[in-house]
């Protein structure tokens, strides 16, 4: 076993929140900081073109694979769920929408005892990061950070359709998903500019990586956290080949997400005692909700036929289409190649939320086979229901020496009266804006053919037929300060010292969005707690 240098701060995870870590933490040039990612670099040109999102999302190369357990309320349904496995995260692999969610998130945060997470904070450390490229900057914005968003490159007049379509069936135009209010059908902002996507790592790694305190390693995998008593003294990982050691002046940071940071911990001695036991673990704290409350949005779709050829299934469809499609890229930075996977969306209220939206509804310019991750042969769309506050709750835990192959991952989905309903109602919305007369000359008939539900049973059937979850995973170790929280609200692990986790698994509560921005921002306003505390 070889040894390295010491550091100040070693960042175990090269991912989103972590790689806008790394940034902040590196800026003090007395500060020595090793960020470690399992993953490989980013240089493959599809992880920075909006729709290479197809070309990427899925492969081992660029993806953690986890196998989810059955899912008793669907019907058992199993199978493989991604994560980010390259520098940046899931931030290179995902849609780009660039959501950050209500306003009623944050200060249900702080109810919770997370203080210091209200709205008020948590939109300074968002206009901290942001980059504003075609808004420029004003309350809600702000032009000059790191992250670059913009706006839709090009309209799509199947995309205004559906806008018109959603004010006809009652839901409003939102021109600004990120300003006062998120109710609303529109287009996305997107973390992107110029038709390239701005991964976590274009944003806050590569400007910086000349930095002589900045050590970055791609193909490192940490195996354990190691700790001097109670104190954590630095990692163990793997790479190259070799194992190593790398230890830590003042903190280690687990930031490996939602699945990874809490296996990390667990392995490492941190977590419910009788299962490490189990395993053969020595246990340095007994923490028993370290990978319990896990949190995901179900995400079933509807797929349509289209009347008219207008979406990317026609364009893929023929040498020619495909040509257009790359040359309207090459030329003009525009066309499907520079919107990304899922360009606008709308979120509704349904009367299970009267005071504000429940249900996102992604908007997708094509259509997929329902069981094979392919194009449709013939025009067609698809729009996905969103559950944005689900009541269901999950796991995820060793289960054997690899933490990955063999983590067990159990969501729970619908396992609750309200998500089931919730769903339910956010389908019939769908369907309602699908028939308003502006998408008339566009929207053909329903291709997945769900039932309606007017009885108990007829909901449980209809609930376990939908298929479909987003990647949008939380919780497993929550802050907050009761006496079962994993971190306390300034990311720190209770019941040891010098170890702080910081990603999208501290959420106590899933945000009412897409959660890229919100790793963004959890990496922004940890970087304030720790550099406040290193100078106390």
């Amino acid at each position: 076993m070889s040894s390295i240098l010491e550091f100040d701060y070693i960042i175990a995870g090269g991912g989103t929140a972590g790689c806008a870590l790394a940034n902040r933490l590196s800026a003090d040039p007395s500060a020595r900081v090793l960020v470690l990612e399992a993953g490989g670099d980013d240089s493959n040109r599809w992880l920075h073109i909006p729709i290479g999102y197809a070309k990427v999302f899925g492969k081992p190369e660029y993806n953690f694979i986890y196998r989810m357990q059955p899912e008793h309320q669907l019907k058992n349904r199993a199978g493989p769920f991604y994560q980010g496995k390259v520098i940046g995260g899931s931030s290179a692999v995902n849609g780009m929408i660039y959501l950050r969610g209500q306003r009623e998130d944050f200060d249900h945060w702080v109810k919770l005892g997370c203080t210091g997470w209200d709205y008020a904070n948590v939109l300074k450390a968002y206009l901290r990061a942001e980059n504003q490229c075609s808004r420029g900057a004003s309350e809600y914005h702000s032009v000059g950070g790191p992250l670059n968003v913009s706006d839709c490159p090009n309209k799509h007049e199947l995309i205004d359709a559906f806008i018109a379509a959603s004010e006809q069936a009652g839901i409003p135009a939102n021109p600004d998903f990120n300003g006062a209010k998120q109710e609303g059908a529109g287009y996305y902002q997107t973390m992107a500019k110029n038709g390239r996507r701005c991964s976590a790592a274009m944003a806050y790694i590569h400007p910086v990586r000349h930095r002589a305190n900045l050590t970055v390693m791609t193909g490192a995998t940490v195996e354990r956290v190691i700790f001097a008593g109670k104190d954590a003294d630095g990692v163990e990982f793997i790479h190259e080949g070799q194992k190593r050691t790398a230890s830590a002046k003042r903190e280690v940071i687990v930031s490996g997400g939602a699945f990874a940071s809490p296996l990390l911990l667990q392995k490492s001695g941190v977590g419910p005692g009788a299962l490490l036991q189990k395993h053969g673990i020595a246990v340095v704290h007994d923490s028993p909700d370290v990978g319990r409350n896990l949190q995901n949005h179900f995400n079933p779709w509807i797929g349509y036929r289209c009347k008219q050829p207008v979406t990317l299934n026609d364009q893929m469809r023929t040498p020619l289409g495909r040509f257009g499609l790359l040359m309207r890229y090459v030329l003009l930075r525009r066309g499907f190649m520079a919107m990304g996977p899922v360009p606008a969306g709308a979120l509704v209220k349904t009367d299970l939320s009267p005071d504000r939206p429940d249900v996102h509804i992604h908007f997708f310019l094509f259509g997929t086979d329902r069981i094979r991750p392919m194009l449709l042969p013939h025009a067609a769309v698809m729009a996905t229901v969103c559950q944005l506050r689900p009541e269901s709750r999950g796991f995820v835990e060793i289960s054997g020496p690899n933490l990955v192959e063999d983590a067990r991952v159990q969501f729970n989905f619908m396992s609750t009266e309200l998500d089931r309903q919730t769903v339910m109602k956010g389908m019939a919305k769908v369907r309602q804006v699908m028939k308003q007369p502006a998408l008339g000359n566009y929207i053909g008939e329903e291709l997945d053919a769900y039932p309606d539900t007017s009885t108990d049973e007829e909901l449980k059937n209809f609930t376990g037929e939908v298929r479909g979850t987003a990647h949008h995973i939380v919780g497993t170790c929550r802050m907050g300060t009761d006496e079962r929280a994993v971190l306390d609200p300034r990311c720190r692990v209770r019941g040891v010292g010098k170890l702080r986790v910081v990603d999208n698994s501290i959420m106590p509560t899933l945000v009412s969005a897409d959660t890229a921005a919100p790793a963004i921002m959890i990496g922004e306003r940890a970087s304030d707690f720790i550099i406040e505390d290193a100078e106390a």
